[in-house]
C-alpha cells in the first residue's frame, strides 16, 4: 500500500502553525533592522550563527545523506568569510562557542531542521538591506551570509518546497518535530538565557497534523 503525501502546500502551512512561537521569539532576539545597527553588534550576531552552523551543518548532512541537494545549500562558509571581513583572525574564529546540537532523531527531521534554515534566506534579504545601510556591507562582502542565495534565493525556496510535498502524511509530525527543536535551539543559542529547550517539551509543542 502507498503512502500519500498531503496536498501541496499543507505540510508547509503545518510547519508554520508548529513554529509560529519559536518563531516570534527568535525575531524578538535580534536586532538586525535597528537603524542604528553598530558593527560590534552585527559580529556578535554573526559569532552566534557560525556556533551554531558549526555543529549543526555536519549534523544535518550525516542524517539527510543527499548531498546533491544540501551541498548548494551549505553556508558555514558564508559565515567564515563575514567574520573575516569584520575582524576576526581564522584563529578567533575556531575559538567561538559551538552551540549544543540540536535533538535530530533521523533524516525526516533533518528535514524539518532545514525547512528553519532555508526559511532563513528570505528575511535574510531584508536583514542584508539594513546591514549595507548601516555598515556599508553588502552580499559580496561582510554580509554574504543574510544575503542568501542572491537572485537565485526564491528559486532555492520553491525547489526546498517540492522537496517537502513529497513528505508522506505519516512523517509530517516528525518534520514539525525537528523543525520546532531547530528554531527552539537556535532561540535559546542566540539569546543564551536559561537551560537548553529539552526534547520533550519540544515534541509537546508541535501539534498533529490534520
Amino acid at each position: 500500500m502507498l503512502t500519500e503525501a498531503p496536498p501541496a502546500g499543507a505540510l508547509l502551512a503545518r510547519l508554520r502553525t508548529a513554529t509560529r512561537p519559536a518563531h516570534d521569539k527568535l525575531e524578538g532576539t535580534l536586532d538586525l533592522l535597528d537603524e542604528r545597527l553598530g558593527l560590534e553588534a552585527y559580529r556578535r550576531v554573526l559569532e552566534r550563527f557560525y556556533g551554531f552552523w558549526r555543529g549543526w551543518e555536519p549534523q544535518v548532512a550525516v542524517l539527510f545523506q543527499d548531498a546533491a541537494f544540501l551541498g548548494p545549500r551549505r553556508r558555514m562558509h558564508l559565515l567564515q568569510a563575514d567574520l573575516a571581513t569584520v575582524g576576526l583572525s581564522a584563529h578567533a574564529v575556531r575559538m567561538l562557542p559551538t552551540c549544543p546540537l540540536p535533538v535530530l532523531r533521523n533524516a525526516v527531521e533533518a528535514l524539518g531542521s532545514l525547512y528553519v534554515m532555508e526559511g532563513s534566506t528570505l528575511g535574510g534579504r531584508v536583514i542584508e538591506r539594513n546591514v549595507e545601510r548601516c555598515l556599508g556591507l553588502d552580499g559580496r562582502r561582510g554580509c554574504t551570509y543574510f544575503a542568501g542565495y542572491g537572485t537565485g534565493t526564491g528559486g532555492m525556496w520553491r525547489s526546498f518546497l517540492a522537496r517537502l510535498d513529497q513528505v508522506p502524511v505519516t512523517d509530517a509530525e516528525q518534520v514539525a518535530d525537528g523543525a520546532v527543536a531547530t528554531f527552539e535551539r537556535l532561540a535559546w543559542w542566540l539569546s543564551r538565557t536559561g537551560q537548553p529547550p529539552t526534547p520533550s517539551i519540544l515534541h509537546l509543542a508541535a501539534p498533529c497534523f490534520r
